[in-house]
């Protein structure tokens, strides 16, 4: 995670939903904060910079401008619908405008691990 423009408490916060969204789902998550020049474009070079990048989740937040990228890897896409980034990001612009970063940040990528988690399965034998 780039931490140019959040504190290290912050920066151990994002962490910490960093690694609980991979305990949830079992997907790689990773945040990149700063500028994104390229917008989108930008955020794809960076998912593939990661380790894994088939089965990672990336939310790349441009603070200057309060915008937010989410790209998902190809294993990813399976688990993480384009619904669910669009929400995702509507509940982070929404913090953001709030001057809320972090707080965005932790609840969207959240979000995402719940909407990647897998299905409980049920079994009919046990009542």
């Amino acid at each position: 995670m780039a931490s140019g423009d959040v504190r290290n408490s912050e920066h151990r916060a994002i962490q910490q939903s960093v690694n609980l969204a991979r305990d949830i789902c079992g997907l790689q998550f990773a945040v990149r904060i700063g500028a994104l020049p390229s917008g989108r474009d930008t955020a794809v070079a960076a998912l593939a910079s990661l380790p894994d990048s088939a089965r990672a989740v990336l939310v790349a937040v441009d603070v200057a401008s309060r915008s937010v990228e989410v790209v998902t890897g190809r294993t990813a896409a399976i688990a993480v619908s384009d619904r669910a980034c669009e929400l995702a990001v509507l509940a982070m612009v929404s913090s953001f405008v709030n001057d809320d970063i972090v707080g965005g940040i932790r609840g969207g990528v959240t979000l995402l691990a719940e909407h990647a988690r897998m299905p409980l399965a049920l079994h009919v034998d046990q009542p």
